[in-house]
């Protein structure tokens, strides 16, 4: 493993987990909320530092930087690798097009607006830690910022409804973290390390070991929102604000998922038990059928989004038992599926999110029966959401197209076949939500339509977005070179 500690190398990392908690330290000292001009600085410059790392991991390789003394025993420090920088490249690309759409949704309301950024920005610094972290204290106090800024974003506006979503977030947050925390624990006991990377493990896992995976594979996958452990998600993501809800369902949720897959990936002892694989597995075919299922039954608009997240996540964590049971060749189909599916889903479901609230906004009312007619006055936030709509369903050219094929492929090449009847069925569970608005939207009511009018500029982040997923399937080749770039042995 080379492991590196000058303080060039630190610089980059470091600006980027830092800059966005000095952005919103900024935003404090100022009388008035943050401006257009402002916002464009903050989002370059976290930009050009996120493409200095992506540069210098593909020339140089992957690296891990720990602490000196006992923290570097400890295995404390940042991992710079292929799979981080492409997280941090997916978190730049939405938290910048949250942070615009936040700025004009909220732009008659310059209390919210002002402060809405110290609970965004430290979110921001708080993801970006998770993903560069090569240990799990780091990876803890990352997830403990993040979920101190999504209450606070959930209950905004100070509501009932929020402030009881709130709670159960953060019932969830902290029932996750004991487990999470118990496993780390138990990994220092066993084998002295808190790095994700257990350097020693054997041939055969140790009772440490398999402890640690269990308490840390219950802890992650409650934190994110794995089917029956989702109850907390809908309402939590449906009763914020739109622009914050694309925040929340595009990024925290992956984060748990992230860590997880990190964990699993690099401790290959793991890979011996199917019958944990097989667990997971279940969770996750009941989670796209689910979360389907009741997605298509909601009448709330926002609402319906929300269970397609618990829907989509569900094909994240069917990566565990087609890696656990296969060749390796096929564990790297099976991770490239599972990771592609990922970044299509943050992309598309913070477009549908955005997309929503434009509609929302435009007929004054959440509910799915109100959208008649909107067909003829918001065809752009309209089309956002359909182009979103067909990265959820999985249909080409798009990321989730290439992202579920590539879980099918590595499905039949474990010979598995039973994933890929559930991969194909919860496509087709996806499309009948998705139609299902389509399908209001093209309907007339009965009487006079009183549409609301918002800013262009709110129709462009979510188009991007959109635009992205759509086009992610005729790209793939890119994030997929990020995902090669590991730490040398």
């Amino acid at each position: 493993m080379r492991v590196r500690g000058g303080m060039t190398d630190w610089l980059l990392p470091l600006l980027l987990i830092v800059q966005p908690l000095l952005w919103a330290v900024w935003a404090l000292s100022r009388r008035k909320p943050l401006g257009g001009p402002g916002l464009a600085v903050g989002v370059g410059v976290n930009g050009a530092l996120t493409l200095g790392i992506a540069l210098n991991l593909l020339a140089e390789g992957g690296r891990v930087l720990l602490l000196p003394g006992l923290a570097g025993d400890l295995g404390i420090g940042l991992r710079l690798d292929g799979v981080g920088a492409l997280f941090v490249i997916l978190t730049w690309l939405i938290a910048s097009c949250c942070v615009m759409q936040v700025h004009w949704y909220f732009r008659d309301q310059p209390l919210l607006r002002k402060r809405v950024w110290h609970l965004v920005l430290p979110l921001w610094s708080g993801m970006n830690l998770i993903w560069l972290a090569n240990d799990f204290l780091l990876i803890y106090l990352g997830m403990e910022v993040v979920a101190f800024c999504v209450v606070g974003l959930i209950a905004l506006n100070g509501q009932a409804q929020p402030l009881r979503s709130a709670m159960r977030y953060l019932q969830a947050v902290l029932l996750g973290t004991l487990a999470l925390l118990l496993g780390a624990g138990v990994l220092v006991v066993g084998h002295g390390t808190l790095a994700v990377t257990v350097a020693d493990q054997s041939h055969e896992p140790g009772p440490y070991l398999a402890v640690a995976s269990a308490l840390i594979t219950a802890g992650l996958t409650y934190r994110a929102a794995l089917f029956p452990l989702h109850t907390w998600l809908p309402p939590a993501h449906g009763s914020s604000y739109a622009p914050l809800s694309a925040l929340l369902s595009a990024l925290v949720t992956k984060a748990s998922f992230y860590i997880l897959a990190r964990y699993w990936l690099a401790n290959e002892t793991l890979f011996a038990s199917e019958l944990l694989g097989g667990m997971v597995g279940v969770m996750a075919s009941a989670a796209i059928l689910w979360g389907g299922w009741m997605a298509w039954r909601q009448v709330k608009l926002k609402m319906l989004v929300a269970y397609s997240s618990v829907n989509q996540v569900g094909y994240f964590f069917l990566m565990f038992p087609l890696i656990a049971a296969a060749t390796p060749e096929v564990a790297e189909t099976a991770r490239n599926g599972a990771m592609l599916q990922v970044i299509s889903h943050a992309l598309a479901k913070a477009a549908l999110f955005m997309a929503a609230g434009n509609l929302v906004m435009g007929i004054a009312s959440e509910r799915i029966d109100g959208l008649a007619g909107v067909s003829r006055f918001l065809p752009i936030s309209l089309l956002s959401f359909g182009l979103a709509g067909v990265s959820i369903m999985g249909l080409p050219p798009s990321g989730g197209f290439l992202a579920k094929w590539t879980l099918l492929q590595a499905s039949l090449g474990t010979g598995q076949w039973w994933w890929a009847l559930v991969i194909v069925t919860g496509g087709f569970l996806s499309a009948a939500y998705i139609f299902r608005v389509y399908r209001q939207t093209y309907l007339e009511g009965p009487g006079e339509h009183d549409f609301h009018y918002g800013s262009l500029w709110l129709e462009v982040a979510p188009m991007l977005l959109a635009f992205l997923a759509v086009g992610l399937g005729l790209v793939a080749g890119m994030p997929l070179a990020l995902l090669d770039v590991e730490v040398a042995p």
